[in-house]
């Protein structure tokens, strides 16, 4: 294991240990008393991912899908299910890529922590001038692990915007403080030629950058009246990218470490009453990837209308 990665890993644990949650102030922050809801909505998701060498050949992956969900808790116990309603127009092509992922958020009052992976196979090459090919021998496994710590969570709940779990009170706000680990591999059979600068090619058969970001933030929740809510929230920082590549019939090389900022952008607005609610949050993550051989350019956008009621 790198041991930049090491520490991180330790850096992201002992922040995890640390006694971070305050007393809660009440007349801030409402924490229902149910055991029982139920929630459903729609959900909509566009991905987009973008693999340009210095030559101009392009692997471009596109998803935009519209799904029902469902899902509730009782006591400890809950669950979603997710039913895909539409995919947009994007699986109208006759070859198409093929995509498996799982994911886990975790949001909490006091902190958010996400994990997800997901590994799709086929793209998209396009090259200026030349017809587009598709490429099925290539492949991308992407898992990402973030999250961030709210230091005001004595006065000020973000669950309580995105997910409806408790009730903010009063206008407040918390600076946050955050981290992310995340692991890029893409793959081909065939390789992917790439020019040098001596002038020469380079076929690649194998790509992989792994990411360490740390970020601070700030969110903030305005009330109107006793129900209404409006919640901005969003995180910048550095991000280290080691990257290393495999040429065909060579040992693996490693690139010098990049450094890159990194944004992630929350927002929600709705109605948080009792026993009902209505929420709608946004997500967007983008991210801009140059390094000596291969860009990347990735935009993760989610918009969820929620519901629900408490029993």
């Amino acid at each position: 294991m790198h041991p930049w990665f090491r520490f991180f890993l330790f850096c992201l644990f002992f922040a995890k240990a640390a006694p971070a949650v305050a007393q809660l102030d009440s007349s801030f922050v409402e924490l229902f008393t149910n055991n029982a809801r139920i929630n459903t909505g729609m959900k909509y998701r566009n991905n987009s991912a973008i693999f340009s060498t210095p030559s101009g050949e392009e692997f471009k992956l596109e998803s935009q899908n519209l799904a029902f969900r469902i899902g509730g808790r009782y006591k400890i116990a809950s669950y979603t299910f997710s039913i895909p309603v539409s995919d947009l127009g994007t699986g109208t092509d006759e070859e198409m890529g093929t995509s498996f992922g799982l994911g886990l958020t975790l949001f909490m009052r006091q902190q958010l922590l996400h994990a997800s992976f997901r590994n799709t196979k086929g793209f998209r090459s396009e090259i200026p001038g030349e017809s587009t090919v598709f490429r099925e021998d290539v492949s991308l496994f992407r898992a990402t692990v973030f999250g961030f710590q709210v230091l005001n969570n004595r006065k000020y709940s973000l669950r309580s915007s995105f997910k409806q779990r408790d009730r903010q009170l009063q206008s407040s706000g918390s600076f946050l403080i955050g981290g992310l680990i995340d692991r890029q591999r893409l793959q081909t059979a065939q390789g992917i030629t790439i020019p040098l600068n001596n002038g020469s090619q380079s076929v690649i058969t194998r790509y992989a950058q792994t990411k360490l970001g740390v970020g601070v933030g700030y969110g903030y929740t305005w009330v109107f009246g006793k129900n209404w809510f409006l919640t901005p929230m969003g995180i910048v920082g550095p991000e280290f990218r080691f990257v290393a590549f495999d040429e065909l019939d060579l040992p693996r090389e490693r690139e010098r470490l990049h450094i890159s900022p990194r944004f992630r952008g929350h927002l929600a607005c709705g109605w948080n009453g009792y026993p009902l609610a209505v929420g709608l949050s946004t997500i967007y993550l983008p991210s801009l990837d140059a390094t000596d051989n291969l860009d990347t350019r990735t935009d993760d956008l989610s918009v969820e209308l929620r519901i629900t009621y408490r029993f």
